[in-house]
């Protein structure tokens, strides 16, 4: 946290100049938020507007572990002895639309989203298969574990949010509650921006929004730091920059300036402040959404949409790597799908949903949820079945969707699309359709070499427009 401390080469005020260069240690990503700003504000690029949207915003849920599509989506209760799961299969509000046992409060609301049951792709590596759903784009090097790297394909959010207006005082991409990695602290590829460079990096909210007093870290002023006496601060950076030139900013440096003065103002902007703050809801409302911190994440992510932050990644992240809270199901499935994942997910996406209606949000939202990908046909003999990329079922909801709709069918063990294939890539596509861009035009690497921003074919077939 920046102090202001009586020690060291000092400037007026007693400041530093080295903590001046720590002015605000507000991490995202590894950035301060100063930083953070900065890189925003570096070479602009000369991407096209979003048009003709049917949403002016997305959140995106990303079910970390991968669900199995048999015990949520598309059961199989005529599949043979060892295939077929143990829940039980119950009507929907969408006549001849089932879903599992343990939705009950989705079911009631079946009308309000879309299934598609025919995703699939080749991937089962947790990371790579992560990195395709989330960028749209096939890793590099599939069936590795790897580090994200600077030569990956931007995640769909940093690629989204340069398109897409927003208010000054708010970032348009902000991804919670954690960064998701795959053991031993490895962080999954496909959540940064990658090729994109640090501009684009997503603003992070990290931590466990289930506490009544959660604020946001990287939006806490220091011990004793007003907001007016950290506008005067930034003053008086400026001035001291003039006479420390020898230091020299570089070629960014007026980015850098401005990207003080912008972290100032988020640090200062009321409406910053309340359009993170959490305690500002309804106790009632908690309640409804659940003690989860996805669920609370997502509470979050209303009010930032709500505030007009255009693209919202929630990660089911799950506690201390507590199994019965991981999608990862390789053993006792049962047991962990139905009495914990699937209760908490009912519950909070269900009352999302109603949230979000209620405000009149979800027509101007697209809301997605899946996971890297989907399990096994078979039940292994741990109880648990194992990773599966070539079918898994997914949820879109909201701006532009044709709700109530089960899209596509895989096999009768569940285990391939059968009718209607959709790929990571069309997916994608479908969601920058969704938000007015236009997929196929191009963003560049690094070395200014052109890449188009999706593949895939946005899948028109459960989109209102048809467009």
């Amino acid at each position: 946290m920046l102090q202001f401390e009586h020690s060291g080469l000092k400037l007026c005020d007693g400041v530093t100049r080295r903590e001046w260069l720590r002015l605000g240690s507000l991490t995202a990503a590894g950035l301060t938020l100063p930083e953070f700003y900065a890189a925003q504000a570096r070479a602009a690029d000369n991407q096209a507007p979003a048009r003709n949207a049917t949403a002016k915003a997305c959140i995106q849920m990303f079910l970390w572990g991968g669900p199995g599509q048999q015990e949520t989506w598309d059961l199989k209760p005529e599949a043979p002895a060892g295939t077929r799961g143990a829940f039980t299969p119950i009507d929907t509000s969408v006549p001849g639309f089932q879903i599992c046992e343990h939705l009950p409060l989705m079911a009631q609301r079946a009308h309000k989203y879309t299934i598609v049951r025919s995703l699939t792709h080749t991937g089962i590596n947790h990371g790579t298969s992560a990195y395709h759903m989330l960028t749209g784009h096939l890793h590099w090097s599939p069936g590795t574990l790897r580090h994200p790297t600077r030569n990956d394909m931007p995640n769909i959010g940093c690629n989204a949010a340069r398109f897409l207006t927003h208010p000054d005082h708010l970032p348009a991409n902000v991804q919670l509650p954690a960064i998701i990695n795959d053991g031993d602290a490895l962080a999954v590829p496909g959540q940064e921006p990658g090729i994109l460079g640090e501009k684009h990096v997503p603003f992070r909210v990290l931590g466990d929004l289930t506490q009544k007093d959660f604020q946001v870290p990287s939006l806490k002023l220091a011990a004793g730091l007003s907001a007016g006496r950290l506008e005067r601060r930034v003053s008086l950076r400026e001035a001291i920059d003039g006479h420390l030139s020898h230091l020299a900013m570089e070629q960014n440096g007026r980015a850098v300036d401005s990207s003080y003065e912008r972290a100032a103002s988020l640090l200062s902007s009321p409406k910053t402040q309340a359009a993170f703050d959490l305690s500002r809801e309804p106790a009632a409302l908690r309640e409804k959404y659940g003690k989860h911190n996805f669920a609370q994440s997502l509470l979050l992510a209303r009010r930032l949409v709500e505030a007009g932050v255009p693209f919202v990644t929630v990660y089911w992240n799950w506690p201390n790597n507590s199994d019965d809270q991981s999608w990862d199901t390789h053993a006792d499935q049962h047991r962990r799908m139905g009495k914990h994942l699937l209760p908490a997910f009912d519950q909070g996406v269900s009352a999302f949903l109603d949230d979000m209606i209620s405000r009149g949000l979800l027509d101007e939202t697209l809301v997605t949820w899946y996971g890297e990908f989907g399990r096994t046909p078979k039940i292994n003999s741990q109880g648990g079945r194992d990773h599966w990329g070539f079918c898994q079922s997914i949820g879109l909801a909201g701006g532009g969707v044709t709700p109530g709709l089960a899209y596509g069918t895989s096999t009768r063990d569940g285990g391939y699309a059968d009718t209607l294939p959709v790929t990571p890539d069309d997916l994608s596509a479908t969601i920058f359709h969704c938000l007015g861009i236009d997929g196929r035009q191009h963003m560049h690497d690094n070395l200014g070499r052109p890449i188009q921003l999706s593949f895939g074919e946005p899948v028109r077939d459960i989109l209102s427009s048809h467009g």
